[in-house]
C-alpha cells in the first residue's frame, strides 16, 4: 500500500495553538500598548466605495 501524504501527529494541534497564542498575545500586546499605537492605519479612514454608496 502506497501513500501519498502524511501529516505528522499532532501537527495540525500545534499550528492551530501557535495561531491562538499569537492572537492573544497581539490583542494584549495592543491592550497594553493602547490600540492607537499599535494600529496607526485604522483610525486613518479613507474614503471608500462601497457597495451601498
Amino acid at each position: 500500500m502506497t501513500q501519498m501524504f502524511t501529516i505528522p501527529a499532532n501537527t495540525i494541534l500545534v499550528f492551530g495553538v501557535v495561531i491562538v497564542l499569537a492572537t492573544i498575545g497581539y490583542v494584549i500586546y495592543g491592550c497594553v500598548k493602547g490600540w492607537k499605537n499599535v494600529s496607526k492605519d485604522y483610525l486613518k479612514k479613507k474614503d471608500e466605495l462601497t457597495i451601498d454608496g
